[in-house]
C-alpha cells in the first residue's frame, strides 16, 4: 500500500538526517535542540492535520473519494499521450481508515511519466511525518541523486523531489490538504521544470479545498 510506502520514506529520510557524515547534507537534525524543534514541527503538523480531520468527519466526510472522481483529477501532459485508461481502486476498513487511489501512465516515445494520485482521508496520520520533514526543508545529495523540498507556490501543498544524475529520470512527492499524496515519476528526463509543471497541472488547490 502507498501509505506504507511513504513512512518508509519518511522513517529512511530521518535515519539520514540523523547521520549527518557527509559534508553534502543539508539535514534538519544534527543535535538535541533540532531533535527538539522536529519533534514540535510534527506536534504542529499532526494538530494541523487532525483539526482538519474534525473539521471533515463534521460534514460526514469520513471516507476517502470514489477513484473514479479522483481520476479526474488526473492530468493532460503535454507532449505525451496516455497509455491506456486510468486505473483506479479504493478500499474502507472500518476503524482502520478509508483509502482510495488513480492512476495514469503517459508515453512519447521511449519516454514514460506515472502520475498516481491517494486519498487518505481517514488515515491521515500515517503521513504526519512525512508533511513534517517536507515542511522542513530537508535535503539530500551524493553522487548519485539530489533531493530536496520543493516550494510550488501553492497554499496548503508541499513537496519532495528526487533526481538522479546519472539516470534520466526523476519523482516528486506531493502532500496537499494533508490529506491527498501526489506521486510522479518520470523516466527518460529528470527535467525538475517538467515534474513541477505536472504537479501545477493537477489542480490541487482543489484538491487542498476538499
Amino acid at each position: 500500500m502507498k501509505n506504507l510506502l511513504l513512512i518508509v520514506l519518511g522513517i529512511a529520510m530521518l535515519a539520514v538526517a540523523c547521520k549527518g557524515k557527509s559534508s553534502k547534507k543539508d539535514t534538519p537534525i544534527e543535535s538535541i535542540s533540532d531533535m527538539k524543534d522536529y519533534a514540535d514541527k510534527v506536534n504542529e503538523a499532526t494538530k494541523v492535520s487532525s483539526d482538519k480531520w474534525e473539521e471533515r468527519k463534521a460534514k460526514g466526510d469520513t471516507l476517502a473519494m470514489p477513484y473514479a472522481e479522483l481520476e479526474a483529477f488526473l492530468p493532460d501532459i503535454s507532449g505525451y499521450n496516455k497509455d491506456g485508461d486510468p486505473k483506479g481502486s479504493q478500499m474502507n476498513m472500518p476503524g482502520m481508515g478509508s483509502w482510495s487511489q488513480a492512476e495514469q501512465v503517459y508515453k512519447n516515445g521511449d519516454k514514460q511519466i506515472k502520475v498516481e494520485i491517494l486519498d487518505y482521508n481517514a488515515a491521515f496520520q500515517a503521513f504526519t511525518a512525512a508533511t513534517a520533514i517536507f515542511k522542513m526543508g530537508y535535503s539530500m545529495e551524493d553522487d548519485s541523486k539530489k533531493q530536496g523540498s520543493v516550494d510550488l507556490g501553492m497554499k496548503d501543498v508541499v513537496a519532495y523531489q528526487t533526481i538522479y544524475k546519472h539516470d534520466p529520470r526523476g519523482e516528486l512527492a506531493v502532500v496537499t490538504g494533508d490529506r491527498f499524496f501526489i506521486q510522479i515519476e518520470s523516466q527518460g528526463s529528470n527535467d525538475p521544470q517538467l515534474l513541477s509543471s505536472i504537479a501545477k497541472s493537477i489542480k490541487l488547490s482543489e484538491l487542498a479545498s476538499k
